[in-house]
């Protein structure tokens, strides 16, 4: 097993799947698994999974199955560059966490197995109680090199500012996660921080960055009547790769999930926020506003790294006569507490985190500062969630994971065109993987994924010159007494109801 290169797409080896019971044992489940599912997503911290097993090998006999098992999981793909993107849990063991209910079909049976990354389990059972001082990314390094002895590779933007953070009883995960929320990255300027697991490793950056990093692969949708994911007549050479490349770009299926929702974005503060910062100590309130469109110039989104045309996904045309859009109404509205209190040279400072030395004088520890973040953290990670989203299958590919760009073009939908290209208005461009389901199949002999991809910005703009303005009735109804409500009704004249 993994000594031939795997040239098709959706090929793929188990080269080793070791089961080991709470008791020692270890079991070689290689031949006798139905299945393997992988979860990856930016809004997780581990990667979970379960594995379908045959159980042929005599799981009951070997020992009781609880729960408290490791495995030890190593697949080769066809997925470019196969020896540096194999799915690689071998020194990494994964933990098993949950045993599903055996299916039984005639005298076959099947347990299915769930697993998350070690470094859950270890945050769980981890307790950091003590005082935290440092940037936010090199906290997150500490926690988890040093808390959690992570041994695998750490992808860690650098962060804005020193923090000094008293911690009692926190996990790692829960901490890093509150870190994620207030991060401001040194670079991009953004506060869009996420904490995810990939099988590259551990991530701890913004949206920006992972923007950065432009796309790692372009899909496209099948040919009517071609042979999706082969092209014949090439079994090896230098053009195996190029080979290889085209048949993993093709699309076989996919939807597209249309993630807005006016009322869900609204209050939560997608288009606009207010918040009021409360001084308990002064008594007094500061008040600070967000406006999507009147950000976005300060911004970079999607599309902006490309070089391309960057533009909301939303319509900024005025929406009633008093010349308004859609994101200058009050929708959402943030409290937050702070403190203040006079440093040495009568300046205001952050109370609960600023520390002075037995000269009186300030250690460089910055504040929360939630205006500085929340607002605009907000509003970025909503429109991301529900501007363009496709969900779509593919060929596997371990070369790209979540938090990866991508470059997707579909065509337009219905007969009558109205693109030059014939591509879909929208839903072209680049598109972040959000999460990503591996499948690794023995029935089919296919690693198959699902890609749930989005973006927050569009290529081609609206057009706000035609002036669209709400449209109002004209007619008035009429209200009815407490009492007699139908008979009233019927009495209802609609041509008067204007009068």
């Amino acid at each position: 097993m993994g000594t031939t290169k795997l040239s098709e797409p959706g090929q793929f080896d188990i080269e080793k799947a070791i089961l080991i019971t709470s008791e020692g044992v270890e079991v070689d489940l290689g031949k006798s698994i139905s299945e393997i599912v992988l979860y990856e997503s930016i809004e997780a911290n581990s990667i979970t999974g379960h594995i379908a097993v045959f159980d042929t090998v005599g799981l009951s006999n070997i020992g009781p199955v609880i729960g408290m098992e490791y495995l030890k999981l190593v697949v080769g793909t066809s997925s470019l560059n196969n020896d540096k993107f194999k799915v690689n849990f071998d020194d990494n063991v994964l933990h098993v966490t949950k045993i599903l209910d055996r299916e039984n079909s005639g005298n076959t049976s099947t347990t299915i197995l769930e697993f998350v990354s070690s470094e859950l389990i270890h945050s769980k059972r981890t307790r950091v109680n003590r005082v935290l001082k440092g940037s936010f990314s090199d906290l997150t390094k500490v926690l988890l090199q040093n808390d959690l002895q992570c041994k695998k590779d750490l992808y860690i933007e650098t962060s804005l500012g020193q923090k000094q953070i008293i911690t009692p009883n926190n996990t790692p995960f829960r901490l890093i996660a509150k870190f994620a929320q207030q991060a401001i990255s040194k670079e991009h300027g953004s506060p869009t921080f996420h904490f995810y697991e990939n099988l590259k490793g551990y991530h701890f950056r913004s949206l920006e960055s992972l923007y950065s990093e432009g796309s790692k692969f372009t899909y496209v949708e099948s040919t009517a009547g071609a042979k999706v994911g082969n092209t014949p007549g090439i079994t090896s050479g230098p053009d195996v790769d190029a080979k290889l490349t085209r048949d993993l770009s093709v699309i076989q299926n996919y939807s597209i999930l249309q993630g807005k929702d006016f009322l869900i974005n609204a209050p939560l503060g997608g288009f606009s926020s207010t918040m009021i910062q409360h001084d308990i100590f002064y008594k007094k309130f500061d008040t600070f506003s967000y406006n999507y469109f009147d950000n976005r110039e300060k911004e970079k989104h999607i599309n902006s790294f490309a070089g391309d045309d960057d533009n909301p996904m939303y319509n900024d045309a005025f929406v009633d006569d008093q010349n308004r859009r859609i994101t200058d109404f009050e929708y959402a509205t943030f409290y937050t507490p702070t403190s203040r209190v006079k440093d040495e040279n009568d300046v205001y400072q952050n109370s609960q985190y600023e520390v002075y030395s037995e000269d009186k004088r300030r250690y460089p520890f910055e504040p929360r500062k939630s205006e500085s973040w929340l607002q605009r953290r907000r509003s970025n990670i909503l429109n991301l969630e529900t501007g363009g989203t496709i969900a779509m299958v593919v060929h596997g590919n371990t070369s790209i994971g979540c938090g990866d760009i991508v470059t997707v073009d579909l065509p337009e939908a219905g007969q009558n065109k109205s693109t030059k290209d014939g591509k879909d208005r929208f839903f072209k461009g680049q598109f972040l993987i959000k999460a990503l389901k591996h499948t690794f199949s023995n029935s089919t002999q296919k690693h198959t994924m699902i890609l749930n991809i989005n973006k927050d910005s569009a290529l081609d703009k609206f057009d706000k010159e035609l002036g669209f303005i709400e449209p109002k009735p004209i007619k008035v109804g009429k209200v009815f007494n407490d009492t007699n409500f139908y008979s009233s009704e019927l009495d209802y004249d609609a041509d008067s109801a204007g009068d």
